[in-house]
């Protein structure tokens, strides 16, 4: 890819994975138990982080459209098919990872992480509240791909001649953790392991349409989730 990485990728790569971690650690005292949502602020929460991704989204096409780039380079192709047993343990891996977690999130009895729970969590409490949380999975699945995976791992691809690209696999998925500093280290930690998973699926791949897809369901499954155990509480 001709004038690849050039100014304005290196712009992006400070805005997104300096700036947007930044604005996300403010939004963190909103979410730590100081805080509490209802029905009302939740659908506001998913509707503008959903126009928010949809606009950071937009300047990577933006910026593809402008240099001429082909929309291949982002990761709109079909998966390659010659790395299918890295692919595959990938994925194995990736959904044990996240199963396990889902089982001992719902099984776990940490009284202040409940109290946080009841008071300042912002995944979905009703079936009214799906429409727009499934609106934000659809967004940040298709959006934060394109960002995390298709710009950003191609960033730090670039100049990788063989062997295992570490800086490709590891700074992605640490700058992406980051931008979810508002759920606790915790989460940025569980985020930075799965979201390496993704990056070796992207990249082996060479597609974004497997980690658009996992990304979703990850979302919308840890939603309903949520919408459960609030139920049953």
């Amino acid at each position: 890819m001709t004038d690849f990485p050039s100014i304005a990728d290196h712009l992006m790569i400070w805005v997104f994975g300096i700036i947007l971690p930044f604005l996300s650690g403010l939004q963190s005292d909103k979410l730590n138990g100081q805080i509490r949502f209802d029905a009302y602020s939740r659908k506001k929460l998913y509707l503008g982080n959903s126009i928010m991704l949809s606009v950071a989204g937009s300047s990577v096409f933006i910026l593809w459209y402008w240099k001429s780039r082909t929309w291949s380079s982002l990761g709109f192709q079909w998966p390659a098919s010659n790395n299918s047993i890295i692919l595959w343990a990938a994925g194995i891996l990736l959904t044990i990872m996240y199963a396990i977690d889902l089982i001992y999130a719902a099984h776990a009895k940490d009284e202040q992480e409940e109290a946080w729970f009841d008071k300042s969590s912002f995944l979905p409490q009703s079936i009214k509240e799906l429409p727009l949380y499934i609106l934000l999975c659809l967004c940040a699945g298709f959006f934060e791909e394109i960002i995390y995976r298709g710009f950003m791992v191609g960033y730090f691809l670039e100049g990788t001649k063989e062997g295992i690209p570490w800086l490709a696999l590891l700074a992605p998925a640490i700058l992406f953790s980051l931008a979810h500093f508002y759920q606790g280290w915790a989460a940025v930690l569980k985020i930075t392991i799965l979201a390496i998973l993704l990056n070796v699926i992207f990249i082996y791949s060479q597609s974004l349409y497997p980690t658009m897809i996992i990304h979703f369901l990850i979302d919308l499954i840890s939603g309903i989730a949520g919408m459960k155990r609030k139920q049953s509480q």
